[in-house]
């Protein structure tokens, strides 16, 4: 944990971030990518393995416990990239210590992570139906092949960012500064409406690849890597300079 060289002081009062701001994250991440271009794709691609494992690999409740899942394993890749962004190392057994030194935070931002989910199931249900909401939740591809369009896939998909903005920087907060996760989440939202034209233009950014998604599946390795701008946010507007 990084609490004695993070100051818990929030965004500062009267912040603007002008649009362009959304550049520098996107060239802070570009230029952290370029030290190990592999390893942090793989890094990137760790919870959504996990995901299809669990999802192929558990009967009938294997989407809904990925759900639960993946956010802890999120936590953990969260970790590892601050390990490396600092001091250039990964250590996976570090972050699984510092991960296990926290249980009830973790647990906190699982079940919050899964909301994202909960959100997507009910706009399934709103689209097309409840059975197509139970098929999302269950991850019966064959109901789904018959109850949902690719454009609707598109907008259930999309419909996650609203809330997933909610949590744009509270697990980083709440995980690598050690603040309660409630205190993260205020913090968050303050950031939101001081920099809502910087996040909007990374929400649109974000909307725009979703939406295109089940037309064109290889945009899914610039939206894993764009996941990675998330913690450059977090560290300008609450880590400026450190590391």
């Amino acid at each position: 944990m990084h609490a004695p060289d993070i100051a818990a002081s929030t965004v500062l009062p009267g912040r603007r971030w002008p649009t362009g701001r959304l550049l520098h994250w996107l060239a802070r991440s570009a230029g952290m990518l370029r030290r190990a271009p592999l390893r942090l794709f793989l890094l990137a691609l760790l919870p959504m393995l996990v995901e299809l494992v669990l999802q192929l690999g558990v009967p009938v409740a294997g989407v809904v416990v990925s759900k639960l899942v993946v956010p802890v394993v999120s936590m953990w890749a969260l970790l590892m990239l601050d390990q490396f962004v600092r001091g250039g190392r990964f250590a996976p057994l570090q972050a699984g210590r510092r991960l296990r030194a926290r249980p009830a935070t973790v647990a906190v931002l699982a079940l919050l992570s899964a909301v994202v989910f909960a959100g997507q199931v009910a706009m399934a249900g709103v689209l097309a139906g409840p059975a197509a909401a139970g098929a999302f939740a269950l991850g019966d591809s064959a109901v789904l092949a018959t109850t949902v369009t690719r454009l609707q896939i598109a907008l259930v998909l999309a419909s996650g960012l609203p809330l997933g903005m909610l949590l744009l920087t509270t697990l980083p907060r709440a995980l690598l500064d050690g603040i309660p996760a409630r205190a993260a989440l205020r913090d968050n939202l303050r950031l939101l409406r001081e920099g809502w034209r910087p996040l909007g233009a990374y929400l649109l950014l974000n909307a725009v690849l979703l939406l295109a998604l089940p037309y064109q599946p290889w945009l899914l390795l610039p939206l894993l890597l764009l996941g990675y701008v998330s913690y450059w946010i977090y560290r300008d507007a609450f880590a400026d300079g450190i590391g």
